[in-house]
């Protein structure tokens, strides 16, 4: 099974473009069967009337499940996140993070992968480096409340991936791997993208849990920083049940 994840930067490359059939093109060459956007867009200003989960979806031939976190232009579009799966997807919900008031609105979704062995899969996209006094912590109590909602609700075995904003090492991920497996382990050294306050440095994840789920066959980062300001990350992924 491989998985990715994807901050698309609303589908606005590097170059200032805006243009969702690169992104789409870019995603349809290394063929995911579970994918983690962040950063997605319905009726975005700079792509006014496009679904930008639901044409993906159409051309990628996949389930999408969108979940928008904060109004934008003018309260006539959405910003979230997305999964989408090869597999049919059942929508389990979205739900508020713990981020301060006044802050940007975040989010988690979880849906049910309905493979042969069914699974639950994770999508997030957390505070960045600088947004607030107390980030950090804050994206430390972003991942608690992921894991114990998981937890509480027995949404095992579960897949989880996302723009994380913190980099290997950091309180936030080694309270990650308390209870999860961590693949970005495999290579901690590549930067996925540039932070304002950080430099280059790796902040999208994918993660796993409980620890023994699944092997890592292969794990890699995408050599493109032209469609998006990020690299999408991919894992290779096997049963070990």
């Amino acid at each position: 099974m491989r998985v990715m994840s994807y901050n698309i930067h609303f589908t606005i490359g590097t170059d200032n473009v805006a243009d969702w059939k690169r992104i789409a093109e870019l995603i349809g060459e290394y063929n995911p069967d579970l994918l983690a956007l962040e950063e997605v867009t319905v009726n975005h200003p700079h792509t006014p009337g496009l679904n930008v989960p639901e044409v993906l979806g159409n051309e990628l031939e996949m389930h999408a499940e969108f979940a928008d976190a904060i109004p934008i232009n003018d309260g006539k579009g959405k910003y979230g996140i997305a999964a989408l799966s090869k597999y049919p997807l059942e929508r389990v919900g979205k739900f508020y993070l713990p981020t301060p008031e006044g802050g940007e609105k975040r989010v988690f979704l979880v849906v049910k992968v309905l493979a042969e062995k069914h699974f639950y899969f994770v999508v997030t996209h957390f505070p960045f480096q600088g947004e607030f006094p107390g980030d950090e912590e804050c994206r430390v109590e972003c991942a608690a409340q992921i894991m114990e909602t998981v937890g509480e609700n027995n949404w095992l075995p579960t897949v989880w991936a996302g723009d994380f904003n913190t980099y290997p090492g950091s309180p936030t991920i080694e309270s990650i791997h308390e209870k999860c497996k961590v693949f970005n382990d495999a290579d901690k050294l590549t930067p996925t993208a540039y932070c304002k306050n950080a430099g280059w440095r790796q902040i999208d994840f994918i993660c796993a849990c409980p620890k023994n789920t699944f092997a890592l066959k292969n794990f890699r980062f995408v050599e493109n920083m032209l469609a998006s300001d990020h690299r999408p990350v991919i894992a290779d992924l096997a049963w070990n049940m």
